[in-house]
């Protein structure tokens, strides 16, 4: 589906979504990418229902430094273990990380997490060479992801750019426990910024080397107080299965293994649909195996693109790892009846989440492309269009828009013919368009278009804020039988 990448890619060059960091530059650094007005819009709405979601857990928030202590990443074991294996061409120097090397290649479906010696063998057994020069491929290093930072007047780097946020939730437990009641569980999350120097960070927003995530951690001593939403249904992949279970069922067959994970499970699923992730495009992967060392019990939270489903996030039920790890480090950490909380986590990519979301959206025809996002989701809930650039049209149009209770919202230009404006509001994902046109200065009605189907009505320019609000929980057709004048 490369074509469809490179489609969203120009479309969001020209409209101004996303585009690559420092451009005026030539040699600028790959893997940085900025959102221009539009793409910025539809992250803070995708945020906004994020947040919606954590006050419907009874979730706190907070906002950590990006920037932490030398002796914190070594206390995680970042510092020692925080690394891709990488492969380095003896005679050209390309450099290639050596289980997506093996995964590319066809040589295995799951590779991560070898040793050392088991990648090295599997390049020797396969042959494998070099892409470039075409030498054999044999040696493997350890390539660390962590960005060193000195602070203050030193020579020596005493300090990180954090590689994950969930890091400062960790780091701030203690305090925002003492301070919220002492009580357990306590629900913390946090939306941040991580650094990781990736080897290849290709494929815009899905790889990147600062990236914005969105974390949860559920700190608690036992999966009592946990209720679990039964009516959920949610799409597992099971090994190389596909289930569509309940929480409840799932629960009961063991492929959920405690109410806590079921909790977590079922309300983030609740979230992505809310975003506008359908199930046949969502599933939840069953880790075995492939999980973390520290990890009791694992979910990666897949996207279909294409052919090809994409890790948008991660949960973990981490245990009392992090904060027992802290303790051993000489950190003082909260303790409830002698026992340090568990933590389970689930662990968001935004911008992945965001550049799926913006894949999946997009919709073609013989005559056009249009990103097809929810009204929550899109930048502006309606555009207002004069038909010609002519005055009296023009007045008319802004009036609408300065007295709109959605003022701040609308999307408003009035260069170029209504087709192109039709067009550019259809390429950033705006629901409707009014058109102030002739019959407007005699009726006082507008022409309202729908994005998704390009069907029209005429209403009330009274009755324009109605339609806005009834948009977004109704169809262009139920919009029609009820306000078409």
């Amino acid at each position: 589906m490369a074509d469809l990448d490179a489609k969203l890619l120009s479309i969001s060059l020209s409209r101004g979504i996303f585009f690559p960091s420092a451009e005026i530059f030539s040699n600028a650094l790959s893997g940085f990418w900025d959102y221009g007005p539009i793409g910025l819009s539809i992250q803070n709405n995708v945020l906004m229902l994020f947040r919606r979601f954590l006050k419907s857990i009874d979730a706190v928030e907070i906002s950590g430094a990006n920037i932490l202590p030398r002796q914190v990443m070594k206390a995680s074991g970042h510092e020692a273990k925080f690394f891709d294996v990488v492969t380095r061409c003896g005679k050209c120097g390309s450099l290639y990380r050596v289980d997506k090397l093996l995964e590319g290649l066809g040589i295995s479906d799951n590779v991560e997490g070898l040793s050392d010696d088991q990648y090295r063998d599997l390049l020797k057994k396969n042959g494998v060479k070099c892409s470039k020069c075409g030498t054999p491929l044999e040696k493997v290093e350890h390539f660390y992801l962590m960005f060193p930072i000195m602070v203050g007047d030193t020579k020596e780097s005493n300090a990180y750019l954090r590689p994950e946020a969930c890091q400062s939730i960790f780091l701030d437990f203690k305090r925002v426990y003492e301070t919220s009641g002492k009580k357990l569980p306590l629900i913390m999350s946090q939306t941040g910024r991580a650094f990781r120097n990736e080897i290849s960070a290709r494929e815009s927003l899905l790889r990147q080397r600062e990236f914005l995530q969105s974390d949860i951690e559920i700190f608690f001593t036992d999966d009592s107080g946990f209720e679990v939403d039964k009516s959920a249904e949610i799409s597992f992949r099971d090994g190389d299965k596909d289930v569509k279970l309940g929480v409840d069922k799932a629960l009961e067959i063991n492929l959920i293994e405690n109410k806590v994970t079921a909790f977590a499970l079922s309300n983030v699923h609740k979230f992505f649909t809310s975003v506008g992730f359908s199930s046949d495009i969502l599933r939840f992967r069953k880790l075995y195996s492939d999980k973390a060392f520290y990890s009791k019990e694992s979910f990666d939270i897949e996207i279909k693109k294409g052919e090809d489903w994409i890790e948008v996030a991660s949960c973990n039920y981490r245990g009392d790892y992090d904060l027992s790890s802290y303790k051993k480090a000489g950190a003082e950490v909260v303790e409830v009846d002698r026992k340090i909380p568990s933590i389970f986590e689930v662990s968001i990519g935004t911008d992945r989440l965001i550049y799926l979301l913006l894949y999946n959206s997009l919709m073609s025809d013989s005559e056009r492309y249009w990103l097809k996002l929810k009204s929550s989701v899109a930048p502006f809930v309606s555009a207002v269009f004069p038909l010609l650039s002519k005055k009296e049209l023009e007045d008319v149009a802004e009036k609408i828009v300065n007295s709109s209770a959605y003022s701040q919202n609308i999307y408003y230009l009035d260069g170029g013919s209504i087709g192109k404006r039709y067009r550019k509001g259809d390429e950033i994902g705006v629901p409707l368009a009014f058109t102030v046109d002739y019959q407007t200065l005699e009726d006082s009605t507008v022409t309202v278009r729908d994005r998704d189907t390009m069907k029209q009505f005429r209403v009330k320019m009274t009755d324009i804020d109605k339609v806005i609000s009834e948009s977004m929980s109704s169809d262009f057709d139920s919009l029609s039988k009820k306000f078409n004048t």
